[in-house]
């Protein structure tokens, strides 16, 4: 998954999310799997990163793309974190 599709995905997360009366529960609970995979997936990509810029090697501007890439990915966590805590705050 590209950060497009995540992107995407997340767009997707949130208009559900304003939908929430109308979901059903195999919606919320597809949404919740989803959003946890890509939470999952943005942790990762957040830690990769970090052992990257721990390599001595890395020249100053690969480090401000890898800062930089640390913080869409920090940024998209969080955004679907809120997904994850909306779906879960539902009444059942």
């Amino acid at each position: 998954m590209g950060i497009r599709d995540f992107i995407e995905y997340l767009t997707a997360h949130r208009e559900r999310m304003e939908k929430v009366s109308s979901l059903s529960e195999d919606e919320r609970r597809e949404t919740l799997k989803e959003a946890e995979m890509m939470v999952g997936m943005a942790d990762a990509a957040v830690r990769e990163l970090e052992s990257v810029l721990q390599n001595r090697r890395v020249n100053l501007p690969e480090e401000h793309a890898l800062r930089f890439a640390q913080d869409v990915f920090s940024h998209l966590r969080s955004e679907e974190e809120k997904v994850k805590a909306g779906i879960k705050s539902l009444p059942d």
